[in-house]
């Protein structure tokens, strides 16, 4: 009997894409699914079981979420939110839907951000839900395996529904002085659309004296309300908005605008130079990559010194979050410098270009970050070269950066199991969770790591083309074909050989394969020694990891003891397998003392500089025990640093001049 039912709601599925869908093209793709599932299942009637028991259920037996599909949505959707609370943290939202001609609706809260490439939206954060339609509450069922989607039957006399609810925000969303909107977390859909072919009609309300930045168009603004024109959800999920008391907008080029947003007006000054430096790393872009992809960018600088920072890129604009020192002190911002250049280049490479398996029709179709060393290593790879093309970083800088991804990938044990190939699945199922032992881990190598990879690549060009040809050449045939209203364009693995053998005929397929699935023989600092610079260690940091340092208050001894540590001696993190590792100290502990005298850091450094003389002797505390341990080490001070290799040409200064 429990087959008899399950084969009923197979065929129920199956009627409601084909038939139940008025005047619409089927999803012959969801069919072919469902029989293919069903056939399966109901082959193993015939089979009999190996043991006694229940018979699990094929998961998608249980689905009753519709599955996108490319075809016309009717009407709009009206959003308006109100960002004034906060005191509590908390968006209010109403929402109207236009109903399509169904009775039974899925809407959906997404669940995937595209920067984060994985799901970094959390439904916890929704609350407060009610839906209304002819003026009578509307019952929502929560969908028990698919935690995102709310199940409902609408009247069938209603037009559309009416829904209210809170968004719970944070620190880095909701400030007296700052507010960010993002509308991925702001609004419920339905279900059985790609998100494309949905338009939504976005409102908001901002505490008075906040002025909104987005690249969104205004239709109207009165005091703190403000109507944005209707555009499509994709486009508005990649339309960020901060808010602030302080901003400012400065012309790059005719075309690029910085938008700057700060807590402190003195903040918003930028010098003429360092605008003019901006200006040259558009015309670097624009030359390597060809036609732009969009009509007009807004750089997004939101200047505050509290919280996360980094960036999240757009097709229009891109988002970046910088110390509030970051023009006045621009000679303690090496780290820094190269964001605004990474996150334009994903106009090109990420947001035009797309990689085949991350592209999803919605915000909760999950997506594959086997490309990553494409979509962030390139563009990390791009943004250090670009940048110093520019002048924003000079070649020194460019030296002290290199040392630092080629020592900290060429120290990370994590490949002996961990290729390349896996850290690129990191978002899939470890973004934001607790790593003690990250270099074994292992977790977003795929930036440093694609920056070493795409060094080689065009020291490979290079050598097949006796010097004709290089990595230039690869951009314009790769990201050929911008436009503002250019389709996005994907790619997969193949896309990119080929773009590599039109310009330099070879194995690319093999030769990305090796890198990509190599552990831990592979060399991956070949292409620094290629480009005729070599990783070193020295006793002395460079300026580049004394502020790396600063940024994120520690102390580093990764590449000397194995560990890094606060001022006042609380260890952050232990380097797997080195001698800290090999003492017993772990992360969280707490070093008291130095060769029996207490702990200070200049104790510490001193010892370790002396390591070939004394051994290094610790104390720490751990699980309420004090613990001494004697540090097998006699390195002394170690920090990265790169020298020419004297036998072979300086391809990386050729690398980055100007085009």
């Amino acid at each position: 009997m429990p087959y008899l039912e399950l084969a009923v709601r197979f065929y129920r599925q199956i009627f409601h894409h084909v038939v139940g869908r008025e005047r619409r093209k089927a999803d012959w793709h969801s069919v072919r699914s469902l029989c293919l599932i069903g056939l399966f299942f109901l082959a193993g009637i015939t089979q009999a079981q190996a043991s006694a028991g229940p018979v699990q259920l094929p998961a998608a037996l249980t689905r009753q979420v519709a599955l996108p599909v490319d075809h016309p949505f009717k009407g709009h959707i009206d959003l308006t939110v109100n960002a004034t609370d906060i005191a509590h943290q908390i968006y209010s939202v109403n929402e109207r839907i236009p109903l399509q001609g169904s009775q039974q609706l899925t809407l959906l809260y997404p669940q995937f951000e595209y920067g984060s490439h994985g799901p970094s939206i959390s439904v916890v954060n929704l609350m407060g839900l009610k839906i209304h339609a002819q003026g009578k509450e509307v019952r929502w069922k929560r969908d028990p395996y698919q935690p995102y989607a709310f199940h409902l039957s609408v009247p069938s006399d209603a037009k559309a529904l009416e829904l209210q609810f809170q968004i719970v925000g944070d620190d880095m969303m909701m400030a007296p002085d700052m507010v960010t909107v993002p509308w991925q977390k702001m609004l419920l859909y339905p279900a059985g659309w790609y998100a494309r072919n949905i338009n939504v009609a976005p409102t908001l309300r901002l505490p008075m004296g906040l002025q909104p930045i987005t690249p969104l168009s205004v239709v109207h603004q009165q005091g703190a309300d403000t109507q944005f024109a209707t555009t499509d959800m994709d486009t508005l999920q990649d339309s960020p908005l901060i808010a602030g008391r302080y901003t400012k907008t400065l012309a790059v080029t005719p075309t690029v605008s910085l938008d700057l947003l700060a807590l402190h007006s003195s903040d918003l000054k930028v010098p003429a130079d360092k605008l003019a430096a901006l200006a040259r790393m558009v015309q670097q872009i624009d030359r390597t990559f060809g036609p732009r992809p969009f009509k007009h960018y807004d750089i997004l600088v939101q200047m505050n010194d509290e919280g996360w920072g980094g960036g999240l890129e757009h097709r229009t604009s891109g988002e970046n979050y910088l110390p509030s020192v970051f023009f006045r002190q621009w000679a303690t911002q090496i780290n820094n410098r190269d964001l605004i250049t990474h996150e334009m280049v994903h106009a090109w490479n990420g947001l035009y270009r797309v990689p085949a398996d991350m592209w999803a029709a919605t915000p909760n179709i999950p997506v594959s970050g086997s490309l990553l060393w494409v979509y962030e290593g390139q563009t990390e790879f791009w943004g250090r070269i670009l940048s110093t093309r520019a002048g924003l970083l000079s070649a020194k800088e460019l030296r002290e950066r290199l040392a630092m991804d080629a020592a900290k990938i060429a120290s990370h044990p994590g490949r002996a199991w961990r290729p390349l190939s896996d850290d690129v699945n990191y978002p899939a199922f470890m973004l934001r969770k607790r790593m003690p032992w990250r270099d074994w881990q292992r977790r977003k190598d795929y930036y440093a790591e694609g920056v070493m990879l795409w060094l080689d690549v065009d020291a490979q060009i290079r050598a097949l083309t006796d010097g004709k040809s290089n990595i230039n050449n690869f951009a314009k045939v790769f990201f050929s074909g911008g436009a503002p209203d250019a389709p996005i364009r994907t790619y997969t693995f193949d896309d990119v050989c080929a773009a590599l053998n039109a310009v330099a005929p070879s194995d690319w397929a093999g030769y990305l394969r090796h890198w990509l699935n190599g552990l831990q023989a592979l060399d991956t600092n070949a292409g620094l020694e290629r480009h005729g610079w070599k990783l070193v260690f020295t006793d002395q940091k460079t300026v580049a990891f004394r502020q790396h340092e600063l940024e994120d208050g520690e102390n580093d001894l990764t590449y000397s003891i194995g560990l890094t540590l606060s001022e006042q001696g609380k260890v952050y993190s232990v380097a797997w397998q080195g001698p800290a590792f090999n003492a017993g100290m772990r992360p969280g502990v707490t070093i008291t003392a130095v060769n029996g005298a207490p702990f200070s850091l200049n104790a510490l450094l001193t010892a370790v500089a002396h390591s070939a003389k004394q051994p290094v002797v610790l104390s720490f505390e751990e699980d309420g025990k004090t613990r001494v341990k004697t540090l097998i080490y006699q390195g002394g001070l170690r920090y990265p640093h790169l020298a020419r290799l004297a036998a072979k040409p300086d391809t990386l200064s050729t690398l980055i001049k100007p085009l």
